[in-house]
Formats: C-alpha cells, sequence, structure tokens
C-alpha cells in the first residue's frame, strides 16, 4: 500500500484507524475543584505507610467477617468516603459554622478536614491524616 496515492478522505480515514490502535492517553478535566483535591490526596498519600504502622501494631478494622487486617484498598476507599463526606458535611449541616473551621470526619485512625471560603460556596481545603495519638487541653476560665 502506498499511501501518496490515497485522497485526503482516505487519508483521514487511514489516521482514525491508527488512532484507534495506539490512544493517547486521556488526560483528566476537572468541573469540580474537590475532586481535583481529591485525587491529588489520593495519588499522594503514603496508604502503604499507614497499612504498614497499622500490621505493626496489630490494628484491624471490623469488617464483614469480624475483626480484621485491613488492606491498602480499603484504606483508600475509607479515606475518599472520609474526605467526601468532610466536604459535603462542611457546604451541607455545618454551613453555619464559622467559615474558618475545618470540618473533620473521622474513623479508624484517619482524619478528613475540609474548609470552605468566607460566602460558605466553595471548598477551598481539604486535609487527610493518620493520627496514632493527640491530646490537647484548655486552659479553663
Amino acid at each position: 500500500m502506498n499511501i501518496q496515492n490515497l485522497n485526503t478522505a482516505e487519508l483521514k480515514e487511514l489516521q482514525i484507524l491508527l488512532n484507534k490502535m495506539n490512544p493517547q492517553p486521556t488526560k483528566k478535566v476537572y468541573l469540580d475543584p474537590v475532586n481535583k483535591m481529591i485525587d491529588d490526596i489520593m495519588e499522594n498519600f503514603d496508604f502503604n505507610r499507614v497499612q504498614l504502622v497499622m500490621d505493626y501494631l496489630n490494628w484491624k478494622w471490623l469488617g464483614d467477617d469480624g475483626l480484621e487486617c485491613v488492606p491498602v484498598e480499603m484504606l483508600k476507599k475509607e479515606a475518599e468516603r472520609l474526605l467526601r463526606g468532610a466536604a459535603e458535611a462542611r457546604l451541607g449541616q455545618f454551613r453555619n459554622e464559622h467559615w474558618e473551621q475545618g470540618i473533620i470526619h473521622g474513623t479508624g485512625g484517619f482524619q478528613a478536614m475540609a474548609f470552605c471560603d468566607e460566602d460558605k460556596t466553595k471548598i477551598t481545603a481539604l486535609d487527610l491524616k493518620f493520627v496514632l495519638t493527640e491530646w490537647d487541653k484548655e486552659i479553663e476560665d
């Protein structure tokens, strides 16, 4: 086959077929900045380190079959659920709270926090932590 003998329509058709054989990776397009923030956290958070610590401490979660070791996929699923829940709660049921106050959703060592803008119309920051221990004390008047 000599491509020099093809007309414009045939060249376009050939290019379409070649593109199907070698698709270019599609770049994610984000319409919602919350999804972009969550994806960024999920890609960069060290879930393997969390699992290593949990295994070392023999830390288990309650699953369908009782207490069980937690695989990385379960950690990721729970972290994403908590991040989405914190974001939804910050602009939903906790909308009346002061705008600078972060709303926390947490369980099993994870703590997800969501912050909003002054108008309380969009999420401006998300935070994910794995907390082993914490303590605080306030001075009482």
